[in-house]
């Protein structure tokens, strides 16, 4: 999955998004695999609708605008509600048996076979197609009746288009707590969009049954499921990120962050897991740093194979760049006590401060320094909409 960013642009370049929208529903549609870049704030959705635009007609291109919207639209909620995405953000999720994953999930062990499929795929690779993931979740939230944030946990730590908005909002829309229902699909209907023909499945049977399709009505696990999954469905999932930032660092040592070896009397570009814009800032003679905080991780942990997917694609697009692991006061403190960054003119700012340049996300806050803008498809439309609809209601204003 890791690329370049020159061979990405090739393949932007070649894309036909004209039969995009009618067949990206199905597992092997024409959809882009592009999300992990996207995600990781290489690859700029804004190119990416310039070049279609430019290349394509009207038609051809609208409904691969409108799946860049959705992207966009979650970012906004974030950005305006935090980490009120990380609650039911509507209404309470229903019916809840679990609290935490259920062991079939975890273990690739539901026995349908799509579902098992990219669940090792998931672990695998880090990729999912878009329509799996509602599947697992709709699994995980509707028909095992779990809590929505555990699972929504488990696969953002495993995905390498991880981003909180559109993950955890989409488990939300799936489980019915930030829409008007909960999504369910039956056999039949995975059967159509993956290209299988398995029966006798939990799920192959009609959409009224789904709901019951592990439990009695007294909550107790059917009969017919108890001798396929142990006794408790629930599996716990825990990532140990104290051991995986210490794991990163001993195998990236010559990229580690040495004060030392900084430009001198030069800014520092502070880029992070979801900056890795190889085109910020390009020619300027700065100090690119890769922060990487145990404070972001710790509320958002991924694996050691992800994390490692966000250094090698920055080191294979980023001259230069340097890993510092560490929130981002511990940074500001190395470089306001190194003398080569604190008293000369070109390195600080008016008030003697290094200077400092990051761009604007929900997880740079807490930075210090000057803000600059992430590129936004239409940065006309902010605020909250507590739907999609209405969003894309007023983004349409300004298709052109």
């Amino acid at each position: 999955m890791n690329i370049t960013y020159a061979a990405l642009l090739e393949q932007v370049k070649a894309y036909q998004p004209g039969k995009y929208h009618s067949t990206r529903n199905y597992t092997n549609g024409a959809v882009t695999s592009w999300s992990p870049y996207i995600s990781r704030g290489l690859l700029s959705p804004v190119l990416v609708m310039e070049q279609l635009k430019s290349s394509h007609n009207y038609q051809a291109w609208i409904g691969f605008m409108q799946q860049m919207a959705w992207r966009e639209y979650f970012q906004r909620v974030w950005q305006h509600q935090g980490d009120l995405i990380l609650q039911d953000l509507k209404s309470i999720q229903t019916n809840v048996m679990l609290e935490q994953l259920p062991v079939p999930l975890y273990n690739a062990s539901t026995g349908i076979h799509a579902i098992d499929h990219a669940i090792h795929q998931l672990y695998d690779t880090g990729y999912l197609h878009n329509h799996l993931r509602m599947y697992l979740s709709m699994l995980h939230s509707n028909i095992f009746k779990a809590a929505w944030l555990p699972g929504a946990k488990w696969m953002y730590a495993n995905l390498l288009d991880h981003d909180p908005a559109a993950n955890f909002l989409s488990w939300q829309w799936v489980a019915g707590t930030f829409s008007s229902k909960k999504y369910i699909a039956n056999q039949e209907n995975i059967n159509k969009y993956t290209n299988t023909k398995q029966g006798g499945t939990f799920l192959d049977t009609e959409y009224e049954n789904l709901t019951e399709a592990i439990y009695k009505v007294d909550g107790q696990i059917k009969p017919n499921h108890a001798g396929k999954w142990s006794d408790s469905l629930d599996q716990n999932f825990d990532i140990d990120t104290n051991t995986i930032l210490k794991n990163i660092k001993e195998k990236n040592l010559p990229q580690i962050f040495d004060i030392n070896q900084v430009l001198h009397n030069q800014p520092f570009c502070i880029y992070n897991s979801f900056n890795l814009d190889p085109l910020w800032h390009a020619d300027a003679p700065v100090n690119r740093i890769l922060l990487i905080e145990p404070n972001h991780l710790n509320q958002f942990p991924i694996t050691e194979k992800v994390l490692q997917f966000v250094i090698d694609l920055a080191k294979s697009n980023i001259p230069g760049i340097r890993i510092f692991i560490g929130n981002f006061e511990d940074l500001m403190k190395v470089i306001q006590t190194n003398p080569t960054t604190s008293n000369t003119e070109q390195a600080v700012s008016e008030n003697n401060k290094p200077i400092i340049y990051f761009k604007e996300h929900p997880t740079t806050k807490h930075y210090q320094g000057t803000q600059e803008d992430r590129d936004w498809l239409f940065p006309q439309v902010d605020g909250y909409f507590p739907s999609f609809f209405g969003y894309w209601k007023k983004c349409e204003r300004y298709l052109k």
